[in-house]
Order: structure tokens, then sequence, then C-alpha cells
């Protein structure tokens, strides 16, 4: 049979066979998973990722350009490897839970019920803690109202958090 790239390519473009397209597509196969692998690619997206090599396969057969003195396997491989970086980049970053409501409460924790009779706090831990913990304030706005900076700020809630933790209070 053909093992050629070459002439693999050539008789797809002269015949457009499908027979043809299937060896160059069974050739490339290994290729093709050894790269889905490489990029770590969730299992539930391997399919896609397969299908768009194998369309990205058919587009470099067609613009293969064999005087170029590179081999197909080499041209191959690049234009694949910037098709999945292109893939990777617009796929979903995040993940939907089906049921956010049963998760709520776990990501924010109340603060109400904290007793700070034993816990020190500077004068602006305080006012921080107030603002902050019970009236949920952003930090940008704290800051703002008590005229300070943004990264006093962000230190005095770490503090105030270091110091709940100590006293198992977090």
């Amino acid at each position: 049979m053909y093992k050629n790239d070459f002439e693999l390519i050539y008789l797809y473009r002269q015949n457009k066979s499908e027979a043809v397209m299937e060896l160059i597509i069974k050739k490339y196969t290994p290729l093709i998973w050894k790269n889905i692998y490489k990029f770590y690619i969730p299992i539930k997206d391997q399919d896609d990722f397969f299908q768009e090599a194998v369309m990205t396969l058919y587009t470099c057969v067609m613009t293969f350009d064999e005087f170029r003195n590179k081999t197909f396997t080499k041209y191959f491989e690049l234009v694949l490897f910037r098709r999945f970086i292109t893939l990777k980049d617009q796929s979903a970053k995040y993940v939907l839970i089906e049921k956010p409501e049963l998760i709520k409460d776990s990501y924010t924790p109340v603060y109400d019920d904290i007793y700070l009779g034993d816990i020190y706090l500077s004068p602006l831990e305080q006012k921080v803690y107030q603002m902050y913990f019970k009236e949920r304030m952003t930090h940008a706005s704290i800051a703002k109202s008590l005229n300070k900076s943004l990264k006093s700020i962000k230190n005095a809630i770490y503090r105030i958090k270091v110091k709940l933790k100590e006293k198992n209070m977090l």
C-alpha cells in the first residue's frame, strides 16, 4: 500500500477518494491522540478535539506545499498544535454546577455569630471588621471610606482572619 505522504496527498488531491483520506486519517490518528493527551484535554472534550484534528488534517492535506522542504508530518503537527492552543483558549474555564443553592453557604462563611471579646483588634481592625465582615463592603469601598490604601485594608482583613483562626473561630 501507499506509505509515502506525498503519494497519499497527491492521490487524494487528484481523485478526492474517501479511501485515501481514510488511510491518511488512520496513519495520523496516533499523532492526534498524542497531542490530545499532551494538552491534558478533559475526557468529555476529547472526541471534539479529535474531530477538530481530523478537519485540520483535511485542511493540511489541501494546503500542503511539498516544495517548502518540510515533511507533511511536521507541517500537520505544527498546524495541529496551533489549532489545539486556540481551542484550549476558547474552551470554558469554569464549571457549571447543577444546583448552586446546595453549595451557596459553603463559600461564604457567616461571621455574624462570632464573639470578639477574647480577641484584641486594633482600632483600624475593628472598623475593617465591622465594614467587611458585618456590612459586607468591598475592599475598595472600605479603603475609600477610611481614607486608607487598598493594601492596608487587605492586610487588616488578613490579620483579622489570622486572629480568628488562632482562636478556632473561623
